[in-house]
């Protein structure tokens, strides 16, 4: 296993054979395994204002806004973080004529928010890289 640093004090472990990239422009980090669709995608964010965090309210506010109305809440999430509450959807689109099933994860706390996308065409795939969450940390 690999672990990799991410803005913000995040830090997530992948299989030494997996491919990491970070999108400077986006702040986006995505980590992918050799031969599959499959694609875990982070945004690690943190907002203060006058030196105070902004409250966990806001960031949880943030992550939801961007979740379809037909997502669906995952159940007994197996991946929690110490001082963060997690929320996590499952949902699946038809692109280019082939169904992509993702899964959002979000880990929230005062001033602080980790969204993890996954997304992939096989769901059994992406319902084990949920497991994989177990790996992020927070320094």
């Amino acid at each position: 296993m690999r672990l990799y640093q991410m803005d913000h004090g995040w830090y997530f472990s992948v299989p030494d054979n997996w491919t990491a990239e970070r999108d400077s422009q986006d702040g986006h980090y995505l980590f992918y395994p050799p031969d599959s669709d499959l694609t875990l995608h982070f945004t690690p964010w943190q907002v203060e204002r006058e030196g105070e965090p902004a409250p966990a309210e806001l960031m949880i506010g943030a992550f939801l806004r961007g979740m379809p109305e037909d997502a669906k809440p995952m159940d007994k999430l197996a991946c929690h973080l110490n001082r963060f509450d997690v929320k996590g959807f499952a949902f699946s689109r038809k692109r280019k004529g082939q169904r992509v099933f993702q899964r959002m994860v979000g880990y929230y706390a005062p001033g602080a928010l980790m969204s993890v996308g996954i997304f992939g065409t096989w769901e059994q795939e992406c319902d084990r890289a949920v497991t994989m969450l177990d790996q992020l940390q927070r320094a």
